[in-house]
């Protein structure tokens, strides 16, 4: 029992170490295998409508990927920009509204706490000074991070693009070892397992976005159908959540006055946050067969180690000690 339990303990650190420090720097490979495995079906009939011309067919099967990648890209720059230039020609517009607000916030905390509003609104231009001081660190350090991703964003399209021209030999080298036959094992298992838990972060995102656009029309919001999605869509990001801009509006719903509406977007709220507390275990227990309990332990150790990405890399990790310790014991049994 206790070579057991060291053995587990072995393996829960192994995968631990392994998605903390070695996952990342391999995510660009593994991330190219998929997308050659995608387009592998695809490359082989075009190879067939191209009489045999293996190069000519992979490589315009990629060309075409590449392609509509591109679109999908431009797509969203051109979002961004009209977005953007709105901003800018609204500029003036904007900086008066957000004075005339900042003014009424002023002016109520002035009645609340009894502070005068020219000392609130000191204090909170010495906070916007500090961090719009704290926002250019922020910027230099999101830079960095757009190159970094670009990099691995190249690095992953170019070993993509190197992987399908040579799939077969990839695969055969895989399958000529005893680790890599496990490996394709577990990968298999584990892709079912995770297209089931994805199936039930869509059915938990669709529940909280409706609730969002019912919420936002009952309080009587401005673009209620395009606020509410955006914010069930802003839930399912491991990082965020509803909170992140729900607390923040009902904080100046009630500055302002506007308690009904306050009280509202608080109840959107907490409601959406005891769905996804009461619904995520057991859809995600329910798709991949396990208990809802161990799905929450997996989520919240996960978060505990990971941070916002444990959401994803819990589950993950789980699903992967538990694979990996059913191939040891299939061995000892052996």
């Amino acid at each position: 029992m206790g070579k057991k339990f060291l053995k587990l303990l072995l393996l829960v650190g192994a995968v631990y170490l392994g998605m903390k420090y070695i996952f990342p720097i391999v995510l660009p490979f593994f991330i190219a295998l998929i997308l050659a495995r995608l387009l592998y079906p695809l490359a082989r009939k075009t190879e067939k409508f191209c009489k045999g011309n293996r190069a000519f067919s992979r490589s315009l099967v990629y060309i075409l990927f590449l392609l509509a990648l591109g679109l999908i890209c431009a797509g969203l720059l051109y979002l961004c920009y009209r977005m953007g230039s709105g901003c800018v020609r609204h500029f003036n517009f904007i900086v008066e509204k957000v004075q005339v607000f900042s003014g009424e916030c002023c002016r109520k905390v002035e009645e609340i706490s009894g502070l005068a509003a020219d000392d609130v609104g000191e204090k909170v231009g010495d906070m916007v000074k500090g961090m719009s001081n704290g926002a250019v660190e922020i910027s230099k350090e999101a830079g960095a991070c757009i190159l970094s991703f670009l990099a691995k964003a190249l690095v992953t399209l170019v070993a993509a693009f190197l992987i399908l021209h040579e799939y077969e030999y990839v695969f055969r080298l895989f399958q000529k070892t005893w680790a890599g036959q496990k490996a394709f094992e577990i990968l298999r298992n584990m892709k079912s397992a995770f297209g089931a838990y994805l199936k039930a972060q869509i059915i938990i995102m669709g529940i909280i976005t409706f609730i969002c656009v019912a919420g936002m029309f009952l309080t009587g919001t401005n673009y209620a159908l395009a606020v509410g999605i955006f914010i069930g869509i802003f839930d399912a990001l491991p990082f965020l959540g509803t909170g992140t801009i729900l607390v923040p509006w009902t904080f100046m719903d009630l500055l302002m006055g506007r308690y009904l509406a306050g009280a509202g977007h608080f109840l959107i709220y907490l409601l959406c946050t005891c769905v996804r507390q009461f619904l995520e275990p057991r859809l995600v227990g329910k798709t991949l067969g396990v208990p809802p309990l161990f799905v929450l332990m997996s989520l919240y150790i996960g978060i505990q180690v990971y941070g916002g990405a444990g959401v994803l890399l819990g589950p993950i990790s789980a699903l992967l000690i538990y694979e990996i310790w059913l191939i040891n014991r299939e061995k000892e049994g052996a």
